[in-house]
């Protein structure tokens, strides 16, 4: 009996012995599993305020990148706000008497066109249809019936007349941003335009073309979705390298015969075209000296004017007259 009790009495200390580090075991593991969730939190927290730090980081190197290219800042120095109740004529001159070019196609004694120009264009500038008004430049475009100009002293018909003015021996420039708010005349045939020549240069008596032409626009009447951006750059054999393409075709929301912005960036790499601030046309001068020693080198006077195109008339004129109305064109420098 003594030993069966000494037996149990041992069994039932181990057993207690077993459970009390059985208990203290769980109790370990439970504070092992608590540390190790503890860490684990404290890891995340750590790798994601690390991730944090290297994501600001990379940004902050990337803001300061000398590679990136920065914001181009404009310092305005040449304007016409048209805000006068006639042109400014020290900035501004009449298309006539040959300056910078021919004033116009007019008919013979015969009633045929004399095509001065060399594309049967049908209109004769007269100041009379440049005008300011409320606070525009307005250049008007009419059909006339029996309206003659003085040529060679002999009175001759003009089909249609229109306006033009430009800035020669008044203000050129030689890179830089060139800007215009205009709307378009309407009409099968009108043919707006704001283009530069380079300085001096006078079509009518130069027997070669203009060695550059940078055309900021030109608008077509019988397409008014589209603008046209071009530029020319004279070669050896004294013909053009004429950079065409890549017209813009507007949004639905837009209208040429509202207010609209045209532009073109032109700097020593390239010229940038733009309506309404957004570009749709580069060229670059490398391009320009692959077919051209003119790379747009030589400051340019500005040019604002309606030519009519030999169609014009098929519609009937019946947009006739018409006009375009600026309110603004403005140059900037970089700063």
């Amino acid at each position: 009996m003594k030993k069966i009790f000494l037996v149990l009495c041992l069994g039932i200390i181990g057993f207690s012995r077993i459970s009390s580090a059985a208990r203290k075991t769980g109790e370990e593991i439970t504070k092992v599993k608590q540390n190790a969730e503890k860490i684990e939190s404290e890891t995340s927290v750590d790798k994601a305020e690390e991730a944090k730090e290297i994501k600001e980081e990379k940004k902050k190197k990337k803001s300061q990148n000398p590679f990136k290219k920065k914001k181009v800042e404009w310092e305005l120095v040449w304007r016409d706000e048209f805000d006068e109740n006639k042109m400014d004529t020290s900035k501004w001159s009449y298309w006539e008497n040959g300056n910078p070019w021919n004033s116009g196609n007019y008919l013979d004694e015969n009633g045929d066109l004399v095509d001065q120009y060399g594309f049967k264009v049908k209109q004769y500038y007269l100041r009379d249809n440049v005008k300011l008004e409320n606070g525009y430049l307005v250049i008007t475009v009419k059909k006339e019936d029996n309206k003659t100009v003085k040529i060679d002293g002999k009175d001759r018909k003009i089909l249609y007349s229109s306006g033009a003015v430009h800035t020669k021996d008044k203000f050129a420039v030689h890179e830089g941003k060139i800007e215009m708010r205009a709307t378009m005349p309407e009409g099968v045939g009108t043919w707006p335009a704001f283009w530069t020549w380079p300085e001096g240069y006078l079509q009518a008596t130069s027997p070669i073309p203009a060695k550059e032409e940078i055309d900021v626009f030109e608008i077509y009447g019988d397409n008014l979705q589209r603008v046209t951006g071009t530029a020319h750059a004279l070669k050896a054999d004294n013909t053009y390298a004429s950079f065409v393409g890549s017209d813009l075709k507007i949004k639905k929301n837009e209208d040429l015969t509202r207010f609209n912005t045209y532009a073109v960036e032109w700097d020593e790499k390239e010229i940038k075209w733009l309506f309404n601030g957004r570009v749709y046309k580069r060229l670059s001068m490398k391009k320009v000296a692959r077919s051209s020693e003119n790379t747009f080198k030589l400051p340019h006077f500005l040019m604002i004017n309606v030519a009519l195109q030999d169609k014009t008339g098929e519609d009937g004129n019946i947009k006739f007259p018409t006009e375009m109305k600026v309110d603004y064109v403005r140059v900037y420098k970089k700063k």
